[in-house]
């Protein structure tokens, strides 16, 4: 598989939909599909076309977050630059003037769960579930993962995900409006086509004051900066090894 078909984009009018596609990965990021994911970016920043993105996953899992096999091969210099790159991305998926919808068609594991999280509304298949296991494996959660969670649920309450490795259920997601409606996997398509259609009927200048107003009082971005350096300097501390036991779990 190409790096320009692990993240596909298909627009048609006003919407575009991107999908991860590396699903014999989990649909996890290593750093083609990471170039891939900021060359979509750039391309939806500029398409004044599109007014609604849908993000998913291709196969049964949205994201696996970061392909634990690269990771264990790079030094820390690279890592550095890859966490940098990561965080950013979020960022800007964040940022994005479009309004951004989330299909979680399965698993989001770590980051994958971050970065679907950083979406305006988010939707899950029954089968779906987050999980933050990335302190098992002695690294921090990074990719702003703390300043997207704190600002969802809270700091302590994400602060014990990450510790304890805790599962976050469907009933879960919907308790705690981490999502809008969970659906069985066969459902989602018409799920999301019925948010798209809600969005698609109202104003697009509306829509997108009303994410720069929400900005202000949303995650801090800046406060997040060591995300870099920690991953770095915790895979300097392990060895290669670690991950990759833990990740064959």
């Amino acid at each position: 598989m190409t790096a320009e078909h692990s993240v596909l984009l298909h627009r048609s009018g006003r919407l575009a939909r991107v999908t991860l596609h590396r699903p014999h990965k989990r649909n996890s990021f290593d750093l083609a599909m990471l170039a891939r994911f900021e060359d979509v970016l750039h391309e939806l920043g500029r398409d004044r076309a599109v007014e609604v993105v849908v993000l998913t996953g291709e196969g049964t899992a949205f994201c696996a977050g970061t392909d634990l096999h690269e990771l264990a091969g790079l030094d820390a210099e690279t890592t550095m630059h890859v966490q940098r790159r990561t965080a950013e991305l979020v960022e800007r998926w964040y940022r994005l003037e479009q309004t951004t919808v989330a299909a979680f068609n399965g698993p989001a594991i770590g980051s994958g769960a971050v970065l679907g999280l950083a979406s305006d509304l988010r939707v899950a298949a029954d089968s779906a579930f987050f999980t933050f296991p990335e302190v098992t494996f002695g690294i921090p959660l990074t990719w702003s993962g703390m300043a997207i969670l704190a600002d969802l649920v809270g700091a302590d309450l994400a602060k014990r995900w990450l510790l304890l490795g805790e599962r976050v259920d469907p009933a879960d997601m919907l308790a705690l409006r981490l999502v809008t409606r969970v659906v069985d996997a066969a459902g989602l398509p018409d799920a999301v086509a019925a948010i798209v259609d809600r969005l698609l009927a109202t104003s697009a200048v509306g829509r997108s004051m009303t994410k720069r107003a929400a900005r202000l009082a949303g995650p801090r971005f800046d406060a997040a900066a060591n995300d870099s350096y920690l991953g770095a300097l915790s895979v300097a501390l392990r060895s290669p090894g670690d991950y990759l036991q833990r990740d064959a779990r």
